[in-house]
């Protein structure tokens, strides 16, 4: 068994459904009457799929098809996956007014071919045909003849072309969403068999905000591959908005960083790990360094490097400004980026607002250190941001357990 580059097993969806309707209706019969197939078809798909994943899905008793553990953990995934397609379904449903009902349609039934769903979430993730054939290795006119179908049974365009390439839809940007969230589910239903083999294997994705770039998550990262080695480990960074939309979709695990209040928000939980205290932070010999009862009024004319004004920290430090009766820096470097921040504190008599934390190594190194201020109420919650409804994979779940180790560890 082989899986795509775009994130999507090679495992047929009409197998999987196969497999969850015999787990549920605990009968190859019964499941092939609610499938409108025949017993032989039925029987084919559980045993090509037993075939490919390389495990025992059902045990035949006197009591019906009983699922193995295996067999459970293939279903429970599968369940979350159809349950992802039916949310599409229903979301379809609103966006084309008298259609006809979505469970008729293969892409919401599950009825259609992995492979061109594949087609479709690569497209929409490169916007380019050229890109999403060369990704897939396949041809321009297979990766077309995709598209068009998907449109053809959905009666919609998903896909505006122009000059640059495509550009995707209101809804065809929902359809995406939900469509890389079932997959999702499929894929960790792989990583799940293995584990109850003993085999931990698989990826975490882990968004990181700049708080924790320099110490926590990579803290984490080296615990867990100590221990697994096996495991396969990316971050992505950027604006919290960029990757709260990657979380959603399921191309993130988790965010780290400071949290955002999301109000009520039923997509999305949040574990809340230790505060932290913000700090004003400049190189080593700067002429504020060791300068006497530092004030805060004693920074009103200093060139500053902020975090942008969307960020808590930034919200926090204007909050703490006007407290004291000060403005608000003019010409202020805003930037996210630690490299960047170091720079231009090396490189002038600029200072920083940070956590102590995002610099631990440069303080190590005598680099640059915490001017002797108090930037009183400026403790931030830092936590994880996780999907409320979504059971994390194997290999999430370790690094979640070594991530709230390290921020112990950390916060002591």
């Amino acid at each position: 068994m082989s899986r795509l580059s775009i994130g999507i097993p090679e495992l047929s969806l009409r197998q999987l459904k196969a497999a969850l309707y015999v787990a549920d209706e605990k009968s190859v019969t019964r499941a092939a009457e609610s499938l409108n197939r025949s017993q032989t078809a039925v029987t084919k798909a559980l045993s090509d799929l037993e075939a490919t994943l390389g495990v025992k899905l059902f045990d035949r008793t006197f009591a019906g098809m009983v699922p193995t553990v295996y067999g459970e953990a293939l279903t429970n995934r599968v369940k979350q996956a159809e349950e992802e397609f039916c949310k599409a379904g229903v979301e379809y449903e609103k966006h084309k007014v008298g259609c006809r009902p979505f469970r008729a349609i293969p892409i919401f039934s599950m009825e259609i071919s992995h492979k061109r769903l594949a087609a479709f979430v690569a497209l929409f993730e490169t916007h380019d045909i050229n890109a999403t054939a060369s990704l897939l290795n396949i041809t321009k006119a297979a990766v077309y003849n995709s598209i068009r179908q998907i449109e053809e049974l959905l009666d919609l365009t998903l896909f505006e072309r122009e000059a640059m390439g495509v550009i995707p839809t209101n809804f065809c940007t929902i359809l995406a969403r939900h469509v890389k969230l079932a997959f999702y589910q499929i894929r960790h239903a792989i990583e799940d068999i293995a584990s109850l083999e003993g085999v931990t294997k698989g990826q975490v994705v882990i968004g990181t905000l700049p708080y924790t770039r320099t110490f926590l998550t990579p803290r984490a990262i080296n615990s867990l591959l100590d221990k697994h080695p096996q495991l396969d480990v990316e971050t992505v960074e950027g604006p919290y908005s960029g990757m709260e939309t990657a979380l959603r979709s399921g191309d993130v695990d988790f965010i780290v960083g400071a949290i955002r209040d999301d109000g009520d928000s039923p997509e999305i939980a949040t574990i809340k790990l230790f505060e932290d205290q913000l700090a004003i932070i400049a190189r080593k010999d700067h002429p504020l360094a060791h300068k006497k009862d530092l004030k805060m009024q004693d920074l009103q004319h200093a060139q500053w490097v902020l975090p942008s004004k969307q960020t808590p920290s930034r919200q926090l430090f204007e909050e703490t400004l006007k407290r004291h009766g000060m403005e608000i820096p003019e010409h202020a470097v805003q930037t996210s980026s630690l490299s960047m921040v170091r720079g231009l504190l090396l490189g002038s008599d600029r200072i920083a607002l940070l956590s102590e934390h995002q610099i631990h190594y440069d303080k190590m190194f005598d680099v640059l250190d915490v001017l002797p201020v108090q930037l009183e109420n400026t403790f931030r919650p830092i936590g994880v941001t996780m999907r409320a409804h979504t059971q994390p994979s194997p290999a999430a779940k370790l690094f979640l357990m070594h991530l709230k180790q390290a921020a112990l560890e950390i916060s002591r």
